[in-house]
């Protein structure tokens, strides 16, 4: 699966998004920020090669149960 310029964008607001929000100590921006990725995720998720994502943001996004979401739906 070849990676266009804005599934690169797309993938990388998620990874940064979702090696951030461990470390958030506000939980209103840890709230919001939660959101912001599960809608990133629910939107663009499918059109993104699972094998792209690091191993934090990987973790984080099968912690918030949204790792299931990246990839084409099986």
């Amino acid at each position: 699966m070849s990676e266009t310029q804005e599934h690169w964008y797309n993938r990388q607001a998620i990874e940064q998004l979702a090696q951030h929000i461990p470390f958030e100590r506000d939980a209103a921006s840890k709230s919001e920020q939660i959101e912001m990725l599960r809608s990133l995720v629910l939107r663009h998720g499918r059109n993104m090669d699972p094998s792209l994502f690091g191993f934090d943001a990987r973790n984080e996004l099968i912690r918030l149960e949204l790792w299931s979401r990246i990839g084409p739906e099986k």
